[in-house]
């Protein structure tokens, strides 16, 4: 299972790396929650809803000079056959490589007929 997972972030990763959100909403499952770095916490419902929701993060994390990401540290603990708690350590980085921003994030994920999901999405706020 987490090598399933790892290459689901890998995919996740190239997703936000297109900066296209309706790319990067396809991997999320409806209804999805997530809770932002700034402690705020949205409840998506819809593709559509999704897609302008991570066009945007996308779109803020291009302007501050996002070009590529990276993660590390995956720890994939499983629940069940068909979900898992996946926490990761997110890098942000410039085109010269240099680290924009790092925080920690945790996901619960599922596997869906359509392929793995994320279900909810929790930065971790200090």
């Amino acid at each position: 299972m987490t090598e399933e997972i790892r290459r689901f972030f890998e995919q996740y990763t190239k997703a936000f790396d297109s900066i296209d959100g309706t790319r990067i909403a396809a991997l999320y499952h409806i209804p999805t929650v997530t809770m932002r770095g700034n402690g705020s916490i949205h409840c998506l419902q819809s593709r559509e809803e999704l897609a302008r929701f991570f066009q945007g993060v996308a779109d803020t994390y291009f302007r501050e000079g996002y070009r590529s990401g990276s993660f590390k540290n995956l720890q994939v603990i499983p629940i069940g056959g068909r979900s898992a708690l996946a926490t990761l350590q997110w890098e942000l980085r410039r085109e010269d490589g240099s680290v924009i921003r790092e925080w920690q994030q945790s996901y619960n994920v599922v596997r869906t007929p359509d392929g793995w999901q994320i279900l909810v999405s929790t930065f971790h706020v200090k």
